[in-house]
């Protein structure tokens, strides 16, 4: 019984602490917050660059010949997204030197100049979660200038025309997020302006629009 006795003792020790022990308060954990879920709806502005090249159309052909140059400007843009799907819309404003030149007769010159395009296009696009593959189309305008030198008629006379040029614009692109603000695109649109008279009322008056395709990237910056 002596033995019995110090073995209950311990056991019961053992019993009161695991029960004194079950009931002191547990410690504060930290709090858990999921990750956002990453999406493309939203206000996001940036810049974009790039190349164009094409050729005007009509009798514009002869005396401007094949185009060619670079842009440089901003966009502004909205999307949506449900599911996979984005929408949106998007605005650019680019300043541009795209030019070409010809000499359609003896003593006679000509040279066309986009020097500002804008667009305003619908976007629609898949998501592959952080990369966004989309088409797009809508309307574009262009500011398009025609200078003209006949030595034979007016030696030594430019005669300098600009026209704003309304048409169309169609591509297609895909834009990665780098951050959940951050993002970069790679982009394709072809566009069709046009047509306007350049030199009225001259022996060289002719109608003509532009067409061209411009290769560009950009970095948007989401809000």
């Amino acid at each position: 019984m002596k033995r019995i006795a110090p073995i209950t003792g311990i056991a019961m020790s053992l019993f009161t602490g695991s029960a004194l022990a079950a009931d002191l308060p547990m410690r504060d954990q930290a709090p858990f917050y999921p990750a956002p879920i990453f999406t493309w709806t939203g206000l996001y502005a940036g810049i974009n660059g790039g190349l164009s090249f094409g050729g005007f159309t009509n009798g514009g052909s002869s005396f401007f010949g094949s185009s060619g140059g670079g842009m440089v400007g901003g966009t502004v843009g909205y999307n949506f997204q449900g599911g996979p799907l984005v929408v949106g819309v998007e605005a650019d404003l680019d300043w541009a030197d795209i030019n070409g030149s010809a000499s359609p007769f003896p003593a006679v010159s000509a040279q066309g100049t986009i020097n500002e395009t804008n667009t305003v296009r619908a976007r629609l696009g898949y998501s592959f979660d952080r990369a966004l593959v989309y088409a797009t189309g809508g309307w574009a305008g262009a500011s398009v200038s025609g200078n003209l030198s006949n030595f034979l008629t007016t030696p030594g006379l430019i005669i300098n025309q600009s026209h704003y040029m309304n048409g169309y614009a169609v591509g297609a692109g895909i834009e990665y997020s780098i951050t959940p603000r951050v993002s970069v695109k790679a982009e394709y649109l072809f566009t069709a302006l046009g047509p306007n008279t350049y030199f009225g009322g001259t022996w060289n008056a002719i109608n003509t629009g532009v067409n061209y395709s411009t290769v560009r990237a950009g970095i948007n910056y989401h809000f």
